[in-house]
């Protein structure tokens, strides 16, 4: 039988369990980083960032560029996703370890190509039109560049969730050409005659190639 005093010690240790566990909710509650980014959200945060990189492009060199666009470009763009997208049926011929090497190489390359594009600051502009839904659940993000040497550039982002219910971009397309079927197009070439080493070459040579040009 339970003594009075083992009594008052177990009261004691659960309501102390009681108290951590609500610490914890508590805890996990602020954790919280509020209601995810809209589409058109993620879009500002992209463009905002490439018009800070070319607006500082000399301060920063391109080493504080690609700092900077490393992070908006990994934080906006599902990149595995479009790494994937980009040579269709031979992702799945692929080993586990070649996509990764494949997903990191096009990264470096992707994320090198906005820091070689953006790379100085003529009184650009952009700006998001509007927003709209697409099959599967997908949305279309209308947004505009305005540049006083080329004009007006039209560009539609398509964005989907990931796997965590992010927005991330999955396509980007200037003036109706779509980035992703160009670089489709062209890396399924380059492995039907070359094979899958020729095209990691392709994209190390063109990143490095853009750390040189500066």
């Amino acid at each position: 039988m339970m003594s009075n005093r083992q009594y008052q010690i177990g009261t004691a240790l659960a309501l102390i369990a009681l108290l951590l566990l609500s610490f914890n909710l508590v805890a996990d509650q602020t954790q919280d980083t509020g209601p995810a980014e809209s589409p058109s959200e993620v879009i500002t945060r992209l463009n905002t960032a490439l018009l800070n990189a070319m607006k500082n492009a000399q301060s920063l060199g391109y080493q504080g560029r690609y700092k900077l666009l490393d992070s908006a470009i990994r934080g906006t763009h599902d990149l595995k996703r479009i790494a994937r997208y980009s040579v269709g049926k031979f992702w799945y011929e692929m080993t586990e370890e070649q996509r990764k090497i494949f997903t990191d190489k096009f990264a470096r390359y992707s994320i090198a190509t906005y820091v070689n594009r953006f790379n100085g600051y003529g009184g650009e502009d952009y700006k998001t039109v509007k927003e709209q839904s697409l099959p599967r659940g997908r949305v279309l993000v209308k947004a505009l560049l305005e540049s006083p040497e080329y004009g007006v550039v039209n560009f539609d982002y398509i964005l989907d969730q990931d796997a965590e219910k992010r927005w991330r971009i999955i396509n980007i397309m200037a003036d109706g050409v779509s980035d992703l079927a160009l670089k489709r197009v062209h890396y399924t070439d380059v492995i039907k005659k070359k094979g899958l080493d020729a095209l990691f070459a392709e994209l190390d040579a063109k990143t490095q190639g853009y750390i040189e040009k500066q």
